[in-house]
């Protein structure tokens, strides 16, 4: 090598002795400056995201759907766009493994491990509106046959509660038994346990939320005063586990709980400042990946941004935060789809629409003068007169006497209100949050 070298530096000589000279130009050297500039940050940020890419996947948990949904509208290759919609169930595990000792490692041993928080992420096909729906706890469902993470099957079970699906029959289960009372095909899934809240919230640094009254849970030791509050890591955990700080300590008003914090939490991952600083989103998608369990096809870096950039689209007026409506069950403690409005909501979302704007009755354009078969303003009868309100009593006395029929096909259905908030909405945790 030396030898070679040295006979590169004779030529260079010779052709310095006897050769032109090329003539060095001060923006000959500046192109050449940037050129090298440019193919050392090309090869510093080449060697960045395949660091990036490294951290994120490694370690990784992940599960084989048993009967994946059709995922053809996933974004193929880099850069893909995300076309069409999709539905995503997450849940939450209170599985200890792994937690560590504050969070009391190894209790799942003896009381079973809960999907206590389940949550269906629905986005819309055209990416203008998405919906995430929170199924209670409590709620008593039928689970059809199923097979387990383990490819077990589990036969179907009537009137159990959601939570204690994942124990025996994994992730696989619970979404077989989403798909099954929502008649919704569910073409991903992911769990996250107690940390991944944590570093979740840490990673976005801090969810901005709204304490309408003091919140005091000593079963978890969460103290919060009225008022307004930057929650991350165990604090952020507390405000969304916590029952007996808020409301009637049901799983009801801790949903009302998870709907302010994630709402909030929407609103902190659209701003500008998130979307603008690599590091934090850098962040934010390694708190995801190294802390929760996905669907292996969920797995995939491509399909990961691409979600998020389909995401990013959605206004946060459209986007919505629901409860699954349910009514009590005759078991005491316990909760059932309400077989009016839940069928309602699930049909509203088969149909891929907004649940906040179809539950907002569009006012009838004003009628203007010269329109087509509209009489002129003076001969118009008074706006009252004779109108049937579907939203009132249908028993209205035309004056003669006599209740006249009404037309069934002149009345429109009403949409019911169900309990949620959209994102551009800042509420309170005990407060009243109805669209």
């Amino acid at each position: 090598m030396a030898g070679k070298s040295g006979g590169q530096h004779g030529a260079r000589g010779t052709v310095a002795r006897h050769g032109r000279l090329r003539v060095t130009t001060a923006s000959g050297t500046l192109a050449r400056g940037i050129s090298g500039a440019l193919a050392v940050l090309l090869v510093s940020a080449l060697t960045f995201l395949a660091i990036v890419w490294w951290n994120l996947q490694s370690g990784v948990e992940t599960f084989d759907l048993a009967v994946p949904a059709n995922d053809e509208n996933a974004a193929q290759g880099s850069g893909a766009v995300f076309e069409g919609g999709v539905n995503i169930l997450l849940v939450g595990s209170d599985s200890r493994e792994g937690q560590g000792a504050e969070f009391g490692e190894g209790e799942e041993a003896a009381a079973g491990t809960l999907n206590d928080v389940n949550m269906l992420f629905h986005l819309s096909e055209d990416h203008s509106h998405a919906s995430l729906i929170s199924i209670p706890r409590d709620t008593l469902v039928d689970t059809p046959q199923c097979q387990n993470d383990q490819g077990e099957t589990q036969y179907e079970r009537y009137g159990v509660m959601i939570n204690s699906i994942l124990d025996s029959g994994g992730m696989n289960c619970v979404v077989a038994t989403v798909e099954e009372m929502s008649g919704l095909d569910i073409q991903y899934a992911a769990m996250v346990k107690f940390k991944g809240v944590i570093e979740m919230s840490n990673a976005v640094g801090g969810v901005d939320v709204c304490v309408e009254q003091p919140i005091s849970d000593s079963y978890i030791g969460l103290e919060l005063d009225a008022g307004m509050h930057s929650l991350q890591g165990a604090d952020a955990l507390k405000f969304l586990r916590t029952r007996h700080g808020v409301g009637d300590g049901s799983d009801l008003a801790r949903i009302t709980n998870q709907q302010v914090f994630m709402s909030a939490l929407f609103r902190k991952v659209k701003s500008d400042q998130t979307f603008s600083d690599p590091g934090r989103m850098y962040a934010i998608a390694r708190a995801a990946t190294q802390n929760m369990t996905l669907s292996s096809n969920l797995n995939n870096i491509d399909t990961l941004v691409s979600l998020a950039g389909a995401l990013s689209s959605v206004q946060l007026d459209k986007m919505a935060f629901v409860r699954l409506p349910v009514v009590e069950a005759a078991e005491a403690g316990r909760v059932v789809p309400d077989p009016d409005k839940a069928e309602v909501m699930w049909q509203m979302l088969r149909d891929d629409k907004s649940l906040f704007d179809a539950a907002q009755p569009t006012p009838a354009p004003e009628p203007q003068p010269g329109d087509e078969g509209t009489p002129p303003l003076q001969d118009q009868a008074e706006p009252d007169a004779g109108v049937v309100d579907p939203g009132a009593d249908s028993s209205v006395d035309d004056g003669t006497g006599e209740v006249p029929p009404v037309d069934e096909e002149t009345v429109t259905p009403q949409t019911p209100e169900f309990d949620g908030q959209t994102a551009d909405k800042t509420t309170c945790s005990n407060g009243d949050t109805l669209f």
